[in-house]
């Protein structure tokens, strides 16, 4: 039987969506083997007490919808400083774990996407097609040095694949790495789990229309276009749904508009469209002074307010140079309210522009690619 690793930080049973956990799940659901490995917990993590990652460690091994959940522990702790940051941690971190790699028998094909962790997959599986999934601009999270982490992996790798044209001008031109070893993949969403008669949540329906909802971790949004927002639903007799980890600028929006904006806090993926779907506005706000956090973001929430047929006002993604996306962009306070109205008023059907949109990029189609690309004898 096809074997695959799937390797991610993300911890499979948190609220926090990713594309990896979504091609896993798909791949098991194809009957294949799966595993997602996750990223391996040092001294730190294990001592925070009896919850958190130490209960995460001692679930592992354990099967979750016909994929194999595995998360070793290793003493090596690796953080962005030195020496701590470098190839040498990143080659320990992974020699050392318990329970070794070489548990887990031998895949036909590896796909991660933590810095690092590239150069150790191949030798821990060198019979297997080893993929780094570049999910993100690394810098703008672990600082310049791990440049030197992504060269080596991308240079030890068989392939590259990358959610954006951003990420992949990045790596071709600032790391050098040749154009035909990577595949710009992009993101992509489960259209099938947007159907429009998905009942509506107990904690939504009391929320007025036109409702605009959020989804993701509110420390990313910028809390002054926010405000905007949310003055401008209160004076539309409308509402303002924030769903994830909360942040101190939305419990003050909570507190200024009590009857009209509602803190849901961490909802789990498979929930999520019932959410959308009753809604009437995708909010894409990100913080503006982070600018370089963003930089190569394709982001899922996009795809995902598309298939809910939402229409979307975002901030500005290099990507969507390429990408031309169904969303109204805007960069300063004064812009919401215009954006606002004409999102809720245009006269073509914003349900049909944004379904459009995804219609050819679902995450079925994605595995398709991947599979005929890397893994051609289990397509």
């Amino acid at each position: 039987m096809v074997q695959v690793l799937f390797h991610r930080p993300t911890v499979w049973a948190s609220d926090i969506q990713c594309s990896t956990k979504v091609l896993a799940r798909l791949t098991a659901a194809r009957g294949y083997d799966t595993d997602y490995l996750q990223a391996p917990l040092d001294p730190a993590h294990l001592l925070r007490g009896p919850g958190g990652y130490l209960r995460v460690w001692r679930d592992s091994p354990r099967n979750a919808g016909g994929v194999n959940i595995l998360t070793p522990a290793t003493p090596v702790p690796v953080r962005d400083v030195w020496p701590l940051n470098g190839l040498a941690a990143a080659s320990l971190r992974y020699r050392t774990c318990i329970p070794s790699l070489s548990r887990i028998g031998s895949p036909d094909l590896v796909w991660t996407t933590v810095p690092g962790s590239g150069r150790a997959m191949k030798k821990a599986f060198p019979a297997a097609k080893v993929v780094f999934h570049v999910v993100d601009y690394y810098p703008a999270f672990r600082g310049e040095a791990v440049k030197s982490l992504e060269r080596d992996d991308y240079a030890a790798v068989d392939a590259v694949a990358t959610i954006s044209g951003t990420l992949t001008d990045y790596l071709t031109g600032e790391l050098g790495v040749p154009r035909d070893k990577i595949t710009t993949l992009g993101q992509g969403v489960e259209v099938d789990r947007y159907a429009p008669d998905l009942p509506e949540p107990e904690l939504l329906a009391d929320m007025p229309h036109p409702r605009a909802i959020w989804t993701g971790v509110l420390t990313k949004g910028d809390a002054g276009l926010f405000a905007e927002v949310a003055k401008d639903m209160a004076a539309r007799g409308g509402s303002l749904v924030l769903i994830g980890p909360g942040a101190e600028w939305a419990d003050q929006l909570a507190k200024a508009y009590p009857s009209m904006v509602r803190l849901i806090g961490p909802v789990a993926p498979t929930e999520l469209p019932g959410w959308l779907v009753h809604c009437d506005l995708g909010i894409m706000l990100y913080d503006r002074a982070r600018q370089d956090v963003y930089r190569g973001q394709n982001p899922l929430k996009l795809y995902e307010y598309a298939a809910a047929g939402l229409p979307v006002l975002s901030t500005p993604h290099d990507e969507y140079a390429q990408l031309d996306p169904p969303a109204a962009v805007l960069s300063h306070e004064a812009e919401v309210a215009p954006a606002i109205a004409d999102a809720l008023t245009q006269s073509n059907s914003p349900g049909q522009a944004a379904r459009a949109f995804v219609a050819a990029r679902s995450w079925d189609a994605k595995l398709d690619t991947i599979f005929d690309l890397y893994l051609p004898q289990a397509s």
